[in-house]
């Protein structure tokens, strides 16, 4: 036979099987997919004066009739009369839906009966190779999340099943999708009928090799593919399994299932929130988390392409003459989001033998363990996590784990890593300034002058990084950095928040600019002042500003009273915009009481801790005092205090800083 292209309705499709191969995606249509077919089923069933040759029409559906090779490998050999098979080269997103879909129709309708006893037709069958009682499933859906298909053919039925509920008349709804489904050119009613373009592959010996190749053509381009899928297809194509030797074409035969096995695995690992927070500077919301393996191996080679280097090396003519003869890899790929896809699908644009492959398969393995061992080293986890979160690519850590950041030399220990990722950190910290005191004790010498935030969030943050490192190494502490809570913090309703930078010292009355910013200060102070039959007269000045909005009373002097009362020192300007009395604070808390006395801080603070919001372990010793030397307890944020606190910082960080401090006469 040739290739064919006819139109089927969806009634021709009962009763025929369906084979689904494993370099297919499994199923992946989302609510919003699912509701935008049903609406359009409705629309159509529901148009009046259809003309007598109107139908709805699905995207193709791309099969090949399957041979008796593959109809035995895969266990798809029946004592019926009917035993023929299709594998589903593209289409098997609309086919599970439709299935999905009749599956739902019949248990509604038919009382317990099935669609062969009311209208002499069965559903047709699905199986997937990956699941091989996916057809079973499929007859009788009930939620499951153990497996990835599963999940979305589960959720899809609720999908189904709620959307009805919310028709009009769910009855009358139903029966006229399931005309469209059900009837026949010759039978079709007024609802009309669904069919889709069918198009048929030649079953020859070349079309049965080059299978992958069409669905390959077919799908490049398309938004719900991503390279990943179609890279997952060049892998798992059966040309590159396929022996003459049946003991090799079994090993080989054993081979895909493995990859098709680990390749599950790996984006089942990369699944799990924490590891991918831990490698991405930000959100990052690809489709198939394996994309990013496959990128990396992608940035790797190309950042090692000897024809770029050349390019490089070259003079401005020549390089226009290079640019013509022999274009780059980047050039040839792209930089669009099927690159990735691109790059491979030229690696393997040549007959590979199996040894090739296996070979590509254990480098990406390669690159996953590697990951996956910076993600379970606690000392590499920290330092990296910081790194990206700096914005320093995966590339490059890549390559400061295998060649030392300043001698370039390849690094051969893990100590060797250590040492390049400490490095990196270091180089960023050059320009740090930091004296000694008068009893050669090292204190950071660090200002916020409101136009260096990012360098000073990032510098705390490594303070937070090291205390914990240092804690691992000395195994008084097993506890990691939750960079995925650190870069998606939220409040309590659920919004997404920043971080700022916290006076732990609050400003002075000079930036309550107003009076609401005034009566929320005067309301914290009031929570501190526990002498309440001593300070009545102060208690009732404060409680006339509050209520009074034309009151005599004058913030200053009010305020005044309750740092003396209080004992709150002031501090100077110059020391509490020094980093001895900055720390790290979600912006919600911070912003909800920036202004007010340390006292009323610390409590908020313990209270947000014990609410389950996230707070850096830093910013938590400083609030639970631990550097007071001052007896004056949990009263005050005191100078003795900062002094204290900078020196910690300075010893916590002291490998980072320049071997050499910086006074005034370097400067």
């Amino acid at each position: 036979m040739s290739n064919s292209i006819k139109l089927y309705s969806i009634s021709e499709l009962l009763g025929r099987k369906f084979f689904i191969p494993s370099y297919q995606r499994g199923y992946r249509w989302d609510k919003q997919q699912v509701e935008d077919l049903l609406n359009d089923l409705l629309a159509f069933a529901s148009k009046k004066h259809k003309t007598e040759k109107e139908f709805y029409c699905l995207q193709p559906i791309v099969v090949k009739r399957c041979d008796q090779e593959t109809l035995s490998q895969h266990n798809l050999l029946q004592d019926d009369n009917n035993n023929v098979w299709y594998e589903v080269i593209d289409g098997q997103q609309r086919l599970t839906t439709i299935r999905i879909l009749m599956t739902y129709l019949v248990k509604e309708l038919y009382g317990g009966k099935s669609l062969y006893e009311a209208h002499k037709k069965n559903l047709y069958l699905l199986k997937y190779e990956t699941r091989p009682d996916s057809s079973s499933f499929l007859d009788s859906i009930h939620p499951n999340d153990e497996y990835i298909d599963y999940y979305f053919i589960s959720e899809a039925n609720a999908t189904i099943a709620n959307w009805f509920e919310h028709q009009n008349n769910p009855q009358k709804v139903k029966e006229k999708i399931r005309n469209t489904l059900i009837d026949t050119r010759e039978e079709k009613g007024e609802d009309g009928i669904v069919q889709v373009i069918w198009y048929e592959i030649e079953d020859n010996p070349e079309n049965r090799a080059n299978a992958i190749d069409t669905f390959i053509r077919i799908n490049l381009g398309k938004i719900p593919l991503t390279s990943s899928e179609l890279i997952k297809a060049l892998f798992l194509q059966e040309r590159n399994f396929y022996k003459a030797n049946e003991k090799e074409n079994e090993i080989a035969k054993l081979k895909q299932l493995q990859i098709a096995t680990e390749w599950d695995k790996i984006e089942s690992a990369l699944q799990n929130d924490d590891f991918w927070w831990f490698i991405n500077e930000s959100e990052n919301k690809i489709p198939a988390r394996i994309d990013f393996i496959y990128k990396l191996i992608k940035d790797v080679k190309i950042s090692k392409d000897p024809e770029l280097a050349i390019r490089k090396s070259l003079n401005p003519g020549q390089i226009e003459l290079r640019r013509i003869t022999t274009p780059t890899i980047e050039e040839r790929i792209g930089k669009d989001s099927y690159a990735t896809f691109r790059y491979f699908y030229h690696e393997f644009d040549k007959q590979i033998d199996f040894a090739t492959l296996k070979g590509e398969w254990d480098t990406i393995k390669h690159y996953y363990l590697t990951i996956e061992e910076w993600y379970n080293n606690p000392v590499w986890y920290h330092y990296i996590g910081f790194l990206i979160f700096c914005g320093v690519s995966v590339l490059e850590i890549y390559n400061l784990t295998k060649y030392d950041f300043e001698t370039k030399e390849e690094i051969v220990t893990k100590k060797g890593i250590t040492a390049s990722l400490k490095k990196k950190i270091k180089n960023n910290l050059k320009n740090i300034k930091w004296e000694l005191d008068a009893d050669n004790t090292m204190f950071l010498d660090i200002s916020y002058n409101g136009e260096d935030k990012k360098f000073l969030r990032e510098f705390l943050l490594l303070y937070n990084i090291e205390y914990i490192v240092k804690q691992c190494e000395a195994k008084t502490l097993i506890y990691k950095f939750p960079f995925k809570t650190f870069k998606e913090i939220k409040n309590l309703d659920g919004n997404k928040m920043s971080w700022d930078l916290e006076h732990i010292d609050s400003f002075n009355s000079n930036k309550l600019p107003n009076r609401d910013t005034r009566v929320v200060w005067l309301q914290f102070a009031l929570e501190e002042i526990t002498d309440k039959t001593n300070n009545e007269e102060l208690i009732s000045k404060i409680n006339d500003y509050i209520q009074n909005e034309r009151t005599n009373q004058n913030f200053e002097y009010l305020h005044q009273q309750v740092i003396d009362l209080l004992s709150e020192d002031q501090n100077d300007e110059d020391l509490k915009n020094n980093i001895g009395n900055l720390t790290l604070l979600d912006a919600g808390t911070n912003r909800g009481y920036g202004n007010a006395l340390f006292p009323t801080k610390r409590k908020k603070i313990i209270g947000k801790d014990k609410l389950g919001i996230f707070i850096p372990i830093c910013t938590k010793n400083v609030f639970l005092k631990y550097f007071d030397s001052t007896g004056h307890g949990n009263a005050q944020w005191s100078d003795k205090d900062i002094a204290n606190y900078r020196k910690d910082i300075a010893e916590t960080l002291n490998e980072f800083l320049p071997v050499k401090p910086l006074n005034s006469n370097d400067l």
